[in-house]
């Protein structure tokens, strides 16, 4: 049976009243019973959270076999019924850890097929309805989040409303941050508020990642790992990328196209980037000349490390030195010096001397 909390902390069922107030004080349960449902509501917070994230809600429900979906015991806002569906004014993320079922939105042609490891992703202002297969039943973990970031994911397509459910299997990153959400709760979900926003933020960005491709083979993280690590120790030497690739056991073009696809940028690219970042470390901390810095790093000629420099930080080096000097000198304010006034007697003294 999954257990969906860490060893000693899981929560027992809660009843709800309504409202967006935290729901009643859980309790612990022994390590060896399964997770029990609960769900949390929590108060909206103003604008300017700093984590661009709020956590509004946060659940766990197994749904038994022929059971009624969904319980009649949430929020008149949250609840629907299966004929008239939902619209929800906040994200929502659901993963289906055991079980199956079905799921509709307005941006699905048809029913989408919902099988244990689903991801269903909910958007505001959007229409939809989901329910388990009433042979099956299933066991479903969610966190409702509202703020910026989440809307920015929108808008920089790393979550769609046109691609509502991923299939991700049991994937170990999404249930250690659900087992997280729900120790999280058990302490005082309203207390731990801020770190439960932290943690959707962590699933959103999960999410984005499982979205974005395939995963990558171990073998490959591991050779990538390496040839980051050798790039960065010689990048004040002459370096030669093919030889790298040698020393590593691999073909330039394997390198290159890995190393690409995992990076974002070739080898030659990012090797390019580690010396001008070294470049500038010198420009700042030390009083070395171009020429002495094009040497220390491998450039054929103070002209080349310039070329480059100018292309990739948008100024010369000179420039670029001078300016950040301006930027972090201490500001030494010259302040008038108030001069005291003689007292009368050495006045009457100064005045008998200059007659005298």
């Amino acid at each position: 049976m999954l257990r969906s909390a860490p060893p000693r902390y899981a929560l027992a069922s809660l009843p709800a009243h309504g409202g967006r107030d935290e729901a009643r004080r859980c309790k612990l349960r022994c390590p060896h019973e399964p997770m029990r449902d609960y769900f949390v509501y929590l108060p909206q917070q103003p604008p300017g959270n700093i984590w661009g994230c709020t956590a509004t809600s946060v659940g766990f429900a197994r749904v038994a076999p022929h059971a009624k979906y969904p319980p009649a015991r949430h929020p008149a806002d949250h609840h629907f019924e299966w004929s008239h569906g939902r619209i929800l004014q906040c994200y929502q993320i659901i993963f289906i850890a055991e079980g199956s079922g079905v799921f509709e939105s307005e941006h699905t042609r048809e029913p989408q097929p919902v099988e244990s490891g689903t991801v269903l992703l909910l958007f505001p202002g959007v229409w939809h309805r989901y329910t388990p297969d009433i042979a099956t039943g299933w066991a479903e973990h969610w966190i409702e989040c509202q703020g910026p970031i989440f809307d920015e994911a929108v808008r920089t397509g790393i979550v769609q409303p046109s691609q509502p459910t991923l299939h991700t299997g049991l994937e170990p990153d999404l249930l250690r941050c659900f087992e997280r959400c729900h120790a999280l709760a058990s302490r005082g979900a309203l207390a731990n508020q801020h770190l439960l926003s932290t943690m959707g933020v962590h699933l959103l960005s999960v999410i984005g990642f499982l979205q974005s491709g395939p995963r990558f083979d171990r073998r490959i993280d591991e050779l990538i790992e390496r040839a980051h690590a050798l790039i960065a120790l010689r990048c004040q030497e002459r370096l030669s990328l093919p030889a790298i690739a040698a020393e590593l056991g691999v073909s330039y073009s394997h390198l290159r196209q890995t190393f690409t696809e995992r990076i974002g940028l070739s080898p030659k690219q990012y090797y390019c980037q580690v010396r001008l970042q070294k470049a500038q470390e010198l420009l700042a901390n030390t009083t070395r000349s171009v020429q002495e810095i094009a040497d220390i790093l491998g450039f054929h000629s103070a002209f080349q490390l310039s070329k480059h420099f100018k292309q990739h930080v948008g100024e010369a080096p000179q420039h670029w030195r001078l300016q950040r000097a301006r930027r972090t000198s201490p500001q030494v304010r010259s302040q008038p010096v108030e001069r005291s006034r003689p007292s009368k007697k050495l006045r009457r003294k100064s005045q008998t001397t200059r007659t005298g």
